[in-house]
């Protein structure tokens, strides 16, 4: 497909369970008076680019929320393995044929319109398969955190791994200085997929990478698949828990 003559299209898929292991039915939980996911929708709304919005959800109660906010909604089955898995099935299920799926996640209330349309703009002039997003890391405390995904990129800015540890191993330098030793990259998870290589995920099995480090994203690396890493100096801060709602809720409230 000719994509760098004719105008692309996009559409955003917003993968929602209700049941959450750290805080329960998180998806509904309020922020500043609002349900978490509102804020996924309606920055999914005001981009440029996405022409539809829709959530991928397996429950009832979110479809309500999620129509009273704008989005369209689809009925998935709560036996789906990931996120991925589920927007790929709600895809399907809409019968689209758009040139870049999103995936953009429910609990990221601060990722903003602009950076959805920025990631758009540069992955769209790339030959990868999938863009994502990674912002430089400036603390020992989130590059020696497994929760906090890393990336390490290759020249052309693709990435070449996805690590719960802090990648590459900086030999005989001690780990406080590792920061100043070199650029470390935290990994953002939202997607931007081609259209091909969104059905591909669906279709190859689970790799031994994936299962070790919990991260659906090395089943189409370790595949050969060529995700594009657009950096961002924005900060966003998922939902897990009471005091992650706290913060952003400070966050949003500070302007």
């Amino acid at each position: 497909m000719d994509f760098k003559n004719r105008e692309l299209d996009a559409i955003a898929i917003i993968p929602a369970r209700l049941s959450s292991t750290r805080l329960a039915q998180k998806m509904l939980h309020p922020i500043l008076g609002k349900p978490l996911i509102a804020y996924a929708i309606e920055n999914a709304k005001k981009s440029k680019y996405i022409r539809r919005v829709v959530c991928a959800t397996d429950s009832e109660e979110i479809k309500e929320v999620a129509i009273q906010y704008g989005a369209e909604v689809v009925i998935t089955s709560k036996n789906i393995q990931t996120g991925t898995d589920r927007i790929a099935k709600a895809y399907v299920d809409l019968d689209e044929t758009a040139d870049i799926i999103f995936n953009i996640q429910g609990d990221e209330p601060l990722l903003d319109s602009e950076t959805l349309d920025t990631l758009f703009e540069k992955f769209s002039h790339s030959l990868c398969h999938v863009g994502t997003l990674v912002k430089k890391i400036d603390n020992k405390q989130d590059l020696f955190n497994p929760n906090v995904v890393k990336a390490t990129l290759e020249i052309d800015s693709s990435a070449l791994y996805f690590s719960r540890s802090p990648i590459p191993y900086l030999r005989g330098v001690d780990e406080s200085s590792w920061i100043s030793k070199h650029n470390f990259w935290k990994h953002i998870g939202v997607y931007a997929y081609r259209d091909t290589a969104l059905k591909a995920f669906t279709e190859l099995p689970q790799t031994d990478l994936e299962i070790a480090e919990s991260l659906e994203q090395l089943r189409l690396l370790q595949n050969n698949y060529k995700y594009f890493c657009v950096e961002t100096t924005k900060d966003f801060h998922g939902v897990d828990t009471i005091d992650d709602v706290k913060r952003v809720e400070n966050i949003l409230s500070n302007g």
